[in-house]
């Protein structure tokens, strides 16, 4: 089975890119709903939710709870903050 994206115009569907060795075959036509404009807040959605996956994928357990808080007191030896 192929699937192929095409156009249905004046009652006829045809592929919008060149299909061979199909010629004379039964086809099914799906009827696909159009996607929505995206907006501003979608692609800022997007880029964020990448973002956090990122972060995600990068994160190291280190078995510090207090590591982001506490950072220069681990990376440079001094005194605990309140």
């Amino acid at each position: 089975m192929l699937s192929v994206k095409g156009l249905f115009q004046n009652g006829v569907a045809r592929p919008v890119e060149p299909v061979e060795g199909y010629e004379g075959k039964t086809v099914i036509i799906t009827f696909l709903e159009e996607e929505s404009p995206k907006t501003e807040d979608s692609y800022l959605q997007e880029a964020w939710d990448e973002f956090i996956a990122l972060v995600e994928q990068c994160a190291e357990n280190t078995g510090i709870s207090d590591l982001a808080h506490q950072h220069d007191h681990y990376l440079y030896g001094k005194p605990k903050r309140e």
